[in-house]
């Protein structure tokens, strides 16, 4: 019997003589081995956290724990050697998962039984014995299981895994070559790290090539299947229909709706408006198109202009600091009542430039009043009772907007977002009885009364404050700061009015929000993902074609002389030529090197008579089978310089050349 070698590295089944203990081909002594089963299993269970991982916040409390107790299972079952879970009971476990989650499949829940399904599979994989077989779909699921990540996020911490998870399979399966031949191979430790290093070679420039093919292939700006998972129940967040009652309690989501990159600006001044509701039908407020003749003029205010990364959204409505003067970068329909709306599908990330006058006036010409004072034929009795009390006391629109806030102060309304009125009337439920509701209660409430009272009104959708990031020079603004507030007609100008400011609790709610910010480590990895996402998920077709014109521009821009030219080409020409002679050289001896292998093996298992010398015996193993002192001195001499990374000197080549012809 025989050992066998792979690369340069040999094993033998019998004990080896003092001189040449078993290992590295060179066969010196070694002081410390490696089993190469060791760090191939790390590599494993660590491949298989890196593709569970970014999964994990999207699945299921259920699948979620089976899985890490899978992992966790293996884990102690390949420190013990012990695998109880036979092939029979894995096949099993993964059709019961299959056909269990696959009951679940329907058109508006399809990605994620499908990632309960793989993540489950790669647990039960984990619990067998990691024969080659099981080792390489282990990678294969890992790898599976980070891709389908991205149908449902593409946050800058995708890339985080992927780069280790590549590496760590590439190196993987080179070790898992050599595991294949010998499961009990053990390295020197210096050997390990020339496999190590060699290994790395292969991601560093997949890692290269990644860079090239991402500026000139086309990408998507958004979860491919996110549109198939809708998420359920209330949250906060922007609507373009306003509709207080509808449910009981509302949860907050700190999910980041756009940012704002530019100066920081107060506090007061942090309204981002969005969407016009002009039209009350009932308790609810809806957009329709604004009447004609209808413009809108921004005058006075400070100037501030301001770039906005928005995330994927339905609507299609752009935020700009209110008031609004103008947007840029995209195409985008303006509204006669200074509503921007995207031409095109909103469903992606997008960046435009939005010009503002925060504490300008925002002027209507040719305002319709009567259109801005209708309402419903059945109009709350108490409501009606109100509002024509306050018609009563004031005169001007000044004063009854003067005199509705002074009943909202009185009435002491609380902000909240659980408990919230329900009823078939649920204005009428949050002003005189329950006395507690969101800003959707207070803004449809104020304005239905303004109306009521002959002041016109409408409501306005959009976002409330911010969190600045000095990192990055940007506001970051949330759906939970999602806000609806009011604007009233008043002598030919919109004048914005906040009823949610007249919360008893508005100072312990609203501001305290506004004024929670973000700590330094948040503020970080948020600037990270806002770099990520403007060099990385912006960057589409358009800006493909933006660079390719620029380059272009720059090149046609150089201008070289004939004679650097000249110098450039002759000096590319002679590191072309040294580099080929170094190889050729390198070439040449190797090909000695191997000569000398070849003669040798040729000349041993003539002498000797050796039977079952294949391409793949290691020549210590031709050597030890002949018991020859000659043959063991050769196989030595000959793998510290082919495989010890010392080169062979003239001395050695020459005794290399004495042993053979010793040999006959």
């Amino acid at each position: 019997m025989g050992g066998r070698s792979v690369c340069g590295f040999t094993t033998a089944p019998f004990p080896p003589p003092p001189v040449a203990p078993t290992g590295f081909a060179c066969c010196r002594s070694w002081p410390f081995m490696v089993r190469i089963r060791i760090p191939l299993t790390a590599l494993v269970y660590a491949s298989a956290l890196l593709g569970f991982a970014p999964l994990s916040p999207h699945m299921e409390t259920a699948p979620l724990l089976l899985f890490l107790l899978f992992w966790g299972g293996g884990l102690t079952c390949d420190l013990r050697r012990r695998h109880p879970v036979g092939a029979p009971l894995a096949t099993l476990l993964s059709l019961g998962f299959c056909l269990y989650y696959g009951l679940g499949l329907s058109r508006a829940n399809l990605v994620l039984p499908l990632v309960h399904i793989l993540t489950l599979l790669l647990g039960v994989r984990l619990l067998t014995a990691k024969s080659p077989r099981n080792v390489l779909q282990v990678f294969l699921l890992s790898l599976f299981a980070l891709a389908s990540s991205s149908l449902l996020s593409l946050e800058a911490s995708f890339f985080a895994y992927l780069v280790p998870l590549v590496t760590g399979i590439t190196v993987g399966l080179v070790l898992l070559c050599f595991y294949r031949a010998d499961p009990d191979l053990a390295l020197e430790k210096r050997q390990l790290r020339t496999v190590l290093a060699t290994a790395l070679l292969l991601p560093a420039g997949s890692l290269v090539l990644m860079l090239v093919f991402f500026v000139i292939l086309p990408r998507t700006g958004y979860p491919l299947w996110d549109f198939l998972n809708p998420a359920a129940g209330a949250r906060t967040g922007f609507s373009e229909q306003v509709t207080p009652g509808s449910v009981a309690r509302i949860a907050e989501d700190r999910k980041v709706a756009f940012r704002a990159e530019g100066p920081e600006i107060p506090l007061q001044q942090r309204y981002w408006r969005g969407v016009v509701l002009n039209r009350s039908k009932g308790s609810d407020w809806i957009r329709t198109a604004p009447p004609e003749g209808e413009q809108h003029r921004v005058a006075g205010g400070s100037p501030v202009g301001l770039t906005i990364l928005s995330e994927p959204q339905r609507t299609g409505f752009l935020y700009a600091l209110d008031p609004p003067a103008d947007l840029s970068g995209v195409r985008a329909a303006r509204a006669a009542d200074g509503v921007f709306r995207l031409r095109r599908s909103p469903e992606k990330r997008y960046r435009y430039r939005a010009e503002s006058r925060p504490g300008g006036t925002l002027t209507a010409e040719g305002a319709d009043r009567q259109f801005y004072l209708q309402m419903p034929a059945d109009k709350p009795q108490r409501l009606s009772d109100l509002a024509r009390d306050i018609r009563s006391r004031g005169t001007t629109e000044t004063e009854r907007i003067a005199l509705l806030e002074d009943f909202f102060r009185n009435q002491r309304l609380a902000y909240a977002t659980d408990d919230l009125p329900v009823s078939a009337d649920p204005l009428t439920e949050f002003l005189f009885e329950k006395k507690r509701g969101y800003c959707e209660f207070f803004a449809s409430s104020f304005a239905t009364l303004l109306r009521l009272s002959g002041v016109p009104a409408r409501l306005v959708g959009g976002y409330y404050g911010g969190d600045y990031n000095e990192l990055g020079g940007y506001y970051a603004v949330t759906e939970d700061r999602a806000h609806v507030w009011v604007e009233a007609l008043v002598e030919n100008r919109w004048v914005r009015l906040d009823p949610s400011t007249l919360a008893v609790n508005a100072a312990s709610t609203l501001e305290r929000r506004q004024r929670s910010g973000l700590g330094p480590a948040a503020r970080l990895f948020d600037a990270l993902q806002y770099l990520w996402n403007q060099a990385v998920l912006t960057y589409d077709l358009g800006r493909q074609l933006s660079l390719f014109r620029q380059t272009g521009r720059s090149l046609r821009q150089v201008s070289v002389s004939r004679e650097t030219l000249g110098w450039s080409f002759g000096l590319a020409m002679i590191l072309a030529a040294a580099g080929g002679a170094v190889g050729v050289a390198h070439r040449r001896r190797k090909d000695k090197e191997g000569k000398l292998a070849r003669a040798f093996v040729r000349r041993v298992q003539k002498k000797y008579a050796l039977e079952g010398i294949g391409p793949e015996t290691g020549l210590l193993t031709v050597a030890r089978r002949s018991g020859d002192p000659l043959c063991l001195e050769f196989a030595e001499l000959y793998c510290r310089g082919a495989y010890g990374g010392v080169s062979l000197g003239p001395e050695e080549r020459r005794r290399l050349r004495e042993i053979l012809r010793a040999l006959g």
